[in-house]
Formats: C-alpha cells, sequence, structure tokens
C-alpha cells in the first residue's frame, strides 16, 4: 500500500512538471499571440476613444512619441505633440483590462539616438500593465528596433511602398523588394508593415512574412468593406488596420 502510495505521488509530481514546462513553451515560444479577428482599429489617438473601442475590437494601433525633454511617452505623431501633455499612461490607464488587448505602438520618432531612454520607459510602463508581450513596436528604423527587440519586445519593420514613388518602372518594384529584402534579414522582424497599396505585392513577394497593412479606405461602405475583406482573405496577412466602427466579418 505504502509503495503504490509513494508511485502515485511520484507519478503526480512528474505529470505537474511536464504540465508546467509545457505551459512555459507555450508562453514563451517567442511569437507574438495574435487575435482572433484581423481586424484591428486604426489610430485611436484619444484615450476616451480607447476606453470606448476595448470591448469593441481585439487590437488597436496608436501613435506615440518620445519626449527627450520631459523624459516621456506620449500621444502624437511629432516631437512637439508632448506639449498636449497627453501620455501614453494615462491613454492605457483609460482601459479597464489592457491584459486582454493586443496593441499596434507606431513610435513615431524612435531612432538609435533616444531608443535607450525610449524603450525603457515604454518597457516600465509594459511591466507596470502586465502587457509586455501584447505590444508590437513599428519603426522603420533597423537601428532601434533591433535594440527594442534585445529588450524582448516584438517589433514591426515600416517598409517602403512603390506606391510613394511617383515615377516607376518594374526594375524599380524589384530594387525596392530587394532593398525590404535586405532589412528583413538584418533585423528579423515579428512583422512587416505597410499601406494597403502595396498589396498584393509584399503578399507576393514576402509570403512568410507577418504583414500588416495600415491606411485601408476609412468610409463604412460595402466596396471598402469587400476590399478589407479580400485583403484578410490572405494568409500572411495578420493584421488590416481599419477606421471602421467596428470590426467586420470576413
Amino acid at each position: 500500500m505504502k509503495t503504490n502510495s509513494i508511485l502515485l505521488l511520484t507519478t503526480a509530481l512528474i505529470l505537474n512538471v511536464l504540465s508546467l514546462a509545457s505551459c512555459k513553451n507555450e508562453k514563451d515560444d517567442g511569437t507574438f499571440s495574435y487575435t482572433k479577428s484581423k481586424i484591428w482599429r486604426h489610430g485611436v489617438y484619444s484615450k476616451y476613444d480607447a476606453a470606448k473601442y476595448e470591448d469593441v475590437f481585439e487590437g488597436m494601433e496608436v501613435d506615440i512619441v518620445y519626449s527627450t525633454e520631459k523624459d516621456d511617452l506620449f500621444i502624437g505623431r511629432i516631437e512637439a505633440d508632448a506639449n498636449n501633455n497627453n501620455t501614453f499612461d494615462e491613454w492605457i490607464a483609460m482601459l479597464k483590462h489592457p491584459i486582454k488587448l493586443r496593441f499596434w505602438v507606431d513610435f513615431k520618432n524612435l531612432s538609435g539616438d533616444n531608443c535607450h531612454k525610449a524603450i525603457a520607459k515604454l518597457d516600465k510602463l509594459a511591466s507596470k500593465y502586465g502587457i509586455k508581450n501584447n505590444i508590437m513596436v513599428e519603426s522603420q528604423d533597423i537601428a532601434a528596433l533591433q535594440h527594442t527587440k534585445k529588450q524582448g519586445f516584438h517589433v514591426i519593420l515600416w517598409v517602403d511602398n512603390l506606391h510613394y514613388w511617383t515615377h516607376h518602372t518594374k526594375e524599380d518594384s524589384i530594387s525596392i523588394c530587394k532593398s525590404i529584402r535586405k532589412k528583413i534579414n538584418s533585423l528579423h522582424p515579428d512583422a512587416i508593415s505597410c499601406e494597403f497599396t502595396a498589396y498584393p505585392m509584399l503578399c507576393d513577394s514576402f509570403p512568410e512574412q507577418n504583414i500588416h497593412f495600415w491606411d485601408t479606405p476609412k468610409d463604412f461602405t460595402e466596396e471598402n468593406i469587400k476590399h478589407t475583406r479580400m485583403l484578410c482573405s490572405e494568409k500572411s496577412v495578420r493584421v488590416v488596420l481599419v477606421d471602421y466602427p467596428q470590426p467586420i466579418e470576413y
């Protein structure tokens, strides 16, 4: 009887250890945990809008800047927006359950010069709300993103779009794709992002990447919804930012 009890106890302990190990591997596999819906809300600048959309969308995109003068993170597109005193901390604090959401953080002025202080601030903020694994930091600065990765954040590489060029040829398209591939090989980002007009070039050229599209047609019309559904139908497309009042079925 005693031998059987010891055997049962030992077996239970082994199963418990294996279970914990399994959970750890699943949680810490290094990949970003995407939401069920690919539709995220674009440009949530107001903290009140953040609170409004919390129960509507599973993910939200927000623009932030780092103020060297104030040594803090603010909602905005240029560093001067820090004068509005809308801190990223206050924005997150408006959410009831930030841990349930995913955040696409478009870091507008992240650079090799400020990334150490800026990411340290973001790290402290993410730890405060327990959302570090829920954040994806977007920038086009390779050096800054490399540092961001080293600090344990998921990163999005903002890439060039052929449509930004007013005059282009087939050779331009090839050269742009080569440039993007070089950046990808240097950084190994969690995702790449571009304006929606880069479809289908990004999907055709980089099908192995997680692709995010932004600046999709804004009006909530059948035609635009059809276009959004087309983007979402691509396996490599993981997030599509929209200005719609609610997500759509696709």
